[in-house]
């Protein structure tokens, strides 16, 4: 079953309401696997096993948090290539995390879908059903390759 994997810090909650509301949204796609996890939980096999990952902090002083920079760097000692991602976060003045997020997982091969989300302070309706609607389309596209890569093996 093609996996969703949701790697977020927060330090408020918005961030991780951001978080749920993505979950909510790819769980909503039948035939996709989806795991949540807190970035300290996360481990380099989740990484790996994932077809998809979706990433997430706010930003603390112009970058993620101390703890996603360090599964930032850690990126490089798993194979990304080929993998679909996105990136979400909050944040109270500057909101660069999103960006530096971004570039890290297309540095290691991973295809982006979107822009990413970037929502200042608490995440309202709208900001949650965009989170929503980011998930349903990351996990649609995993199970659409999916098909399009079984097909491709009975030619």
């Amino acid at each position: 079953m093609p996996k969703v994997l949701i790697i977020y810090d927060t330090r408020t909650g918005n961030t991780g309401q951001m978080a749920r509301a993505l979950a909510e949204g790819a769980k909503s796609i039948e035939g996709a696997e989806v795991v949540l996890k807190r970035v300290r939980e996360a481990q380099r096999d989740d990484l790996a096993s994932a077809d998809a990952i979706v990433l997430g902090s706010p930003t603390h002083n112009t970058q993620p948090s101390r703890d996603m920079r360090r599964l930032l760097a850690d990126l490089s000692k798993v194979s990304l290539r080929d993998k679909l991602g996105a990136a979400f976060g909050s944040y109270g003045w500057s909101g660069e995390a999103v960006g530096i997020i971004m570039q890290a997982l297309e540095a290691r091969g991973v295809r982006l879908i979107g822009e990413g989300i970037r929502v200042r302070r608490a995440p309202k309706a709208e900001d949650l059903a965009r989170c929503r609607e980011l998930g349903r389309t990351v996990a649609e596209s995993i199970i659409t390759i999916g098909r399009q890569e079984d097909a491709s093996e009975k030619s």
